[in-house]
């Protein structure tokens, strides 16, 4: 409870070079808890990820209303690390967590909460489309959804994106996980508890660049199979079997043809140079699946520290 007597409401976004946005966020924020959810209030925990811009400066100015708290990293730690960040800041009851540039729109905040009231645990949300969404951008946003629920063994819905509610006892647990890769999208799904899921349509961005590349988003794939699915390196547990046996048979086939004909059905020296490369490059391809985990255990091993803060507000 707050000092008015109700219910806190957290809210936690990661921004990077958000100048522009966070004011509007701000704004739409506020009206949203004074239409739609007048008996709760909030703190919205802003994220600064290394900007290079004005970001920090506007945190600051905004926080001149004590509801708008801010933390500044030292560094860029990335989406993933600075949303975990804010979320370790959170108090409410229930935190709500989501990005500030407005694709995810504040008006749903209250059909969130809605769901929470009914007893959910977790209320994810679903993005069915996006706003002027070019056809490049959904052919690999689909694609993303394919490749990880084609590897891991958390499933991950279509859309289903960071932007969610928690209650505050799911949080305490989320807290627990301090892995340095971290994909929230499957840590959350993981941990279980009653969930349901709400549909909206994501906004265009009205100001600035997306903050998510294609290459961030490849990065944030990786980063899915790997810390939830052994399955690739089982696939080359099978690969190696499959291998095994049909070199063997191409083997006996050319030897007993060679009995049987005296002729070798294949040239000698080409067979083994191309067999050899194939079975060089299959190497290749799984040292450096095997290497992939390896560097995660290692950034796992070292223990460093999340994140450091370098400045707050009113945290």
């Amino acid at each position: 409870m707050t000092d008015t007597g109700k219910k806190l409401i957290s809210i936690v976004s990661p921004a990077y070079n958000e100048e522009v946005n966070i004011p509007l966020m701000i704004e739409e924020i506020k009206q949203v808890f004074a239409q739609k959810l007048p008996k709760y209030d909030f703190e919205y925990i802003l994220v600064d990820d290394g900007s290079s811009d004005r970001t920090w400066q506007v945190i600051q100015e905004q926080s001149k209303d004590a509801r708008i708290k801010g933390i500044r990293l030292s560094r860029n730690f990335g989406h993933q690390i600075a949303m975990t960040a804010g979320l370790d800041q959170a108090v409410g009851e229930a935190v709500i967590y989501c990005d500030s540039d407005l694709q995810h729109p504040p008006e749903i905040f209250s059909e969130l909460v809605e769901k929470w009231e009914q007893g959910f645990d977790v209320v994810h949300t679903v993005r069915i489309s996006t706003e002027d969404i070019g056809f490049v951008k959904k052919f690999f946003s689909d694609a993303f959804y394919k490749i990880i629920n084609a590897f891991s063994d958390v499933r991950i819905e279509k859309g289903m994106a960071d932007f969610k509610l928690l209650d505050k006892k799911v949080l305490s647990h989320l807290k627990k996980f301090r892995e340095v890769n971290r994909f929230l999208r499957g840590i959350v799904p993981w941990l279980g508890f009653k969930a349901t899921q709400i549909e909206y349509i994501a906004r265009k961005r009205i100001h600035g660049r997306a903050g998510f590349s294609f290459r961030k988003s490849l990065v944030l794939a990786k980063t899915g199979i790997l810390t939830f699915s052994l399955k690739p390196l089982k696939f080359i547990g099978y690969f190696g079997i499959l291998l095994t046996i049909t070199s063997a048979g191409l083997t006996l086939f050319s030897v007993s043809w060679f009995v049987i004909y005296y002729s070798w059905y294949f040239s000698p020296m080409v067979t083994l140079t191309l067999f050899n490369a194939f079975l060089i490059g299959i190497v290749l391809i799984c040292l450096g699946i095997m290497s992939l985990y390896l560097s995660y255990i290692y950034s796992e091993v070292v223990n460093r520290p999340l994140y450091i803060v370098s400045e707050s507000t009113n945290v």
